[in-house]
């Protein structure tokens, strides 16, 4: 009996729930069914690393559109609309909207940060992301990011922006993927971050312009990461090991390329009692 008489009451405590949440869910409705819009939310994520997308710009993005109007029914706002068209920006990487029983439109977006700069002698000017989307130079805010300028040969003209077809313009993305490697790879020894105040790609390899010495550094292919790598340390090493001699500093050229060497090139013609120093192997 008691067994059974536990039963009747958990039924009945399970009746009692439902039937709370269905009154509970039908006056949330009908109170959400009379709610006026009375502002909007906008929350960036991230704005403390980059201030790409600032509140004020999402508001003007939605006064233009139309979408969102204060006073309007919020149940009449087309969140969808508000999401898709807040990611169409340029700079925002994922938005999410959403209405509350608050009254606010809600809106939370992370940005796209660039992460290189790209300045072509034929007027392309972008910034690329971690995920090789071209971002246009921003008015108001500059990224503090490396930059490679030089003759680069896109099939894609000046002012075009956002992701990259990979079928279309497959060298191209080969090409960005390989300098953002090379950047990051760059990024990751302090030395050289410091080291280097130049990055230009001539059609067809890279030469660095150092911040010391009247040299350029003709660094070669990027294609090959592990050579990439392989130079960037014989580089690192050459500098450290050089620094306080300063020889180098009158060479024309220091070129990483061959196996094993550090090549110093057009540097002056040493007395004759000094031993020629045109070439330092590492």
């Amino acid at each position: 009996m008691a067994s059974r008489g536990r039963k009747i009451v958990h039924i009945a405590l399970l009746a009692g729930l439902v039937v709370y949440a269905v009154v509970a869910i039908r006056y949330c409705s009908e109170r959400e069914a009379g709610l006026r819009c009375t502002g909007v939310r906008i929350e960036v994520q991230d704005s403390a690393r980059s201030g790409f997308v600032t509140p004020g710009l999402v508001r003007q993005w939605l006064s233009d559109s139309g979408l969102y109007r204060e006073g309007a029914a919020l149940r009449s706002i087309d969140v969808h609309a508000v999401e898709q068209l807040v990611e169409r920006q340029d700079y925002v990487r994922q938005a999410d909207a959403y209405t509350a029983i608050d009254g606010l439109l809600h809106i939370v977006l992370n940005q796209r940060h660039p992460v290189l700069r790209i300045v072509s002698e034929a007027g392309h000017n972008f910034y690329i992301d971690s995920t090789l989307v071209l971002l246009p130079p921003h008015p108001d805010c500059t990224a503090d990011v490396p930059a490679v300028s030089g003759r680069f040969s896109f099939a894609f003209p000046p002012g075009h922006f956002g992701p990259l077809d990979e079928k279309k313009f497959p060298q191209e993305q080969e090409l960005l993927h390989n300098l953002l490697n090379f950047v990051h790879q760059v990024d990751t020894d302090r030395f050289l971050g410091a080291l280097i105040a130049q990055i230009y790609y001539d059609g067809r390899e890279i030469r660095l312009v150092p911040r010391v010495g009247s040299q350029t550094i003709r660094f070669g292919s990027i294609a090959d990461s592990v050579l990439v790598r392989q130079r960037l340390q014989k580089l690192s090493r050459f500098y450290r090991r050089s620094f306080a001699e300063g020889w180098w500093r009158s060479a024309a050229e220091i070129d990483l390329r061959f196996r094993g060497q550090v090549v110093c090139k057009g540097m002056p013609v040493p007395p004759a009692d000094e031993p020629e120093r045109a070439e330092k192997h590492n």
